[in-house]
């Protein structure tokens, strides 16, 4: 038997991994593209490849079970198809005793997730967000382009030339103000106040009303006035415990939020332990028709899940049901499930 689990445990290792990065990389592109156009023009390379790790936590607490019943559907399917498990049923090995390794494995995939969605993924996203606005402010001298207006939030930016940092021939207006400034050179900085932007040799004019005041200027400096849309702090954030905090303290909206957050957190970690006691009897359901069978049976129990998921969550989002209820109904019902079917494969 030892010998048996240890080939299974390795070819469920291996097709682990590969789904977990095939389906990692398809999730990845939607994810990706909003990404880029916050970016655009700010991120490097090396600034791109640092935001792809921080998004991983994230998308592993979704992509984790998924990988894994592929993996198994991959793995069992191909020992049905091949009689394998008939020849193992016949030398008194039962699909139940054949099925631990995916037990096993699911309950060890349980507690990484947990440590994943509770730990990893808030700080994760944190570092994520934290990054983001810091490429946008420092790199948004990056977004104002010769010969273009430019909507920096409050402000509209307009340069005749760009040498490296130096803005030169410079046309700003101030949206909340209502004045027009022109100089001949402009920097835009980074300060632990926000963003700043430093005009030299220039002119400003503003009106109040029935009132026009123009200044000359040979150095001007305005601090609050550039505002970039980044990324705003979410619930995904946050810890569990924060969660249920900050759930006491705001209005009765974000707080249903805060809640089905803390919930979702630990629904998630429990679909591997679902996918280990169902999956080898799901794999069984694809028969002799081949793999494509297996992958299109997990695909139909993951969509199945989700579709219930989701309208259950639209029944607490409208107070239609309690979200204790709402958000751990699908998990309690796929691992009672999921333990019926396992303890029905001794019969097989």
């Amino acid at each position: 038997m030892n010998i048996l689990y240890r080939q299974i445990y390795k070819e469920l290792f291996f097709y682990l991994i590969l789904g977990v990065f095939v389906i990692n990389t398809l999730l990845m592109v939607e994810k990706l593209i909003r990404v880029s156009k916050v970016l655009a023009g700010v991120a490097g390379p090396l600034d791109m490849v640092r935001i792809i790790l921080l998004i991983q936590p994230q998308m592993l607490m979704m992509t984790l079970p998924i990988a894994f019943l592929f993996a198994i559907l991959l793995v069992y399917g191909r020992l049905n198809m091949d009689n394998e498990l008939l020849a193992l049923s016949a030398s008194g090995v039962s699909l139940r005793k054949a099925s631990m390794p995916c037990l096993r494995m699911g309950i060890v995939l349980m507690v990484f997730a947990l440590l994943v969605s509770v730990i990893v993924a808030p700080y994760g996203n944190k570092r994520l967000r934290k990054e983001v606005n810091h490429l946008i402010k420092t790199g948004i001298s990056k977004k104002i382009e010769e010969e273009t207006f430019t909507d920096l939030g409050n402000m509209i930016i307009y340069t005749g030339r760009k040498e490296q940092e130096v803005l030169k021939d410079v046309f700003v207006y101030i949206k909340s103000k209502e004045a027009v400034i022109t100089a001949k050179r402009a920097f835009v900085r980074t300060d632990p106040s926000g963003l700043i932007m430093e005009l030299q040799d220039g002119f400003m004019s503003i009106v109040r009303e029935d009132r026009k005041t123009d200044i000359y200027f040979g150095r001007y400096k305005l601090s609050g006035m550039i505002t970039i849309k980044g990324l705003s702090k979410k619930a995904g954030e946050l810890m569990p415990h924060e969660l249920l905090s900050e759930a006491k303290e705001v209005d009765q909206k974000r707080a249903l939020s805060y809640i089905m957050e803390f919930y979702r957190r630990l629904t998630y970690p429990l679909l591997s332990i679902v996918t280990g006691l169902m999956g080898p009897w799901l794999s069984l359901l694809a028969g002799r028709t081949g793999r494509l069978a297996g992958l299109s049976t997990g695909v139909l129990f993951f969509v199945v899940y989700y579709i219930v998921s989701v309208y259950l969550e639209g029944l607490v989002e409208a107070g239609q049901m309690a979200p204790e209820i709402g958000m751990l109904l699908p998990a309690c019902m796929g691992l009672a499930g999921g333990i019926i079917v396992f303890m029905r494969t001794g019969k097989r």
